[in-house]
């Protein structure tokens, strides 16, 4: 622990497992004073993250969270403030992704995937804003994908989900600008968790991992170490940018 972090209050969507739990547990170990997460209904998971958070030394919050619902996300943010005072850091890490090709796509997941990818960050995001203009500046990291770079083809809601979350994150960082919110996004290639493990060890899996040029699929260190950079004070003169830790399948200008 390095203390990157030290005396930051961190909510992260979506934190109970995958890249939400990895980021969780990163920033708790560089000294943030309290990581709260929000969950859907995998309390198991968000009690287990909570109690790894509590044994590293910060103050671990786990709250359930319905991210397409306003009311949901201002009692979650309420409670933080009226227990931390300040909310520093904000990660929109939720999300959902059914693959398919774009003829398959149906109504109602086009629906589902744009309310809890797109919709969701951008209710979380306001609700977050006012304690960060009152405390005179803070950080948004948005987690988007690759596929919203080049428009994954068998994920076209997803894809333009992610899409419409990067162009909101240039949004939020020319509009947070004058207040100190430095407003940021990383998109992830293929990564492993505990949630695609299985699947990229499949023969569809692997095939994608080998269009990278790395050859192998990226580790959540490769994500969570980027946030640790994004959400702390090393940098201060980066805003409205896309990092893509992709193992080489994309290139970016």
């Amino acid at each position: 622990m390095v203390d990157r972090l030290k005396g930051k209050v961190c909510l992260i969507t979506g934190g109970g497992r995958g890249l939400g739990k990895a980021m969780a547990l990163a920033f708790a170990r560089e000294g943030a004073k309290a990581v709260a997460i929000s969950y859907v209904s995998n309390e198991k998971y968000a009690e287990e993250t909570c109690q790894e958070i509590a044994e590293i030394g910060s103050t671990a919050y786990m709250t359930p969270v319905e991210v397409t619902n306003r009311e949901s996300i201002k009692s979650w943010v309420s409670h933080i403030i009226d227990t931390e005072e300040r909310i520093d850091v904000l990660v929109n890490n939720a999300g959902i992704n059914r693959q398919g090709p774009i003829d398959t796509v149906t109504e109602k997941d086009w629906d589902e995937i744009l309310a809890v990818n797109l919709k969701g960050p951008f209710l979380v995001s306001q609700e977050v804003l006012p304690n960060m203009v009152d405390s005179g500046g803070g950080r948004i990291i948005n987690i988007a994908s690759v596929s919203g770079l080049y428009g994954g083809p068998t994920t076209a809601h997803y894809a333009a989900s992610k899409a419409g979350l990067i162009s909101l994150t240039q949004v939020l960082a020319r509009w947070g600008a004058q207040h100190g919110i430095l407003v940021n996004s990383i998109s992830p290639g293929i990564i492993e968790t505990d949630l695609t493990r299985e699947e990229l060890r499949s023969g569809g899996g692997a095939g994608v991992v080998a269009l990278t040029l790395l050859k192998r699929p990226g580790q959540v260190e490769d994500v969570s170490s980027i946030a640790v950079m994004l959400a702390s004070d090393e940098q201060n003169y980066m805003t409205g940018q896309t990092i893509s830790p992709n193992g080489g399948s994309y290139f970016t200008d």
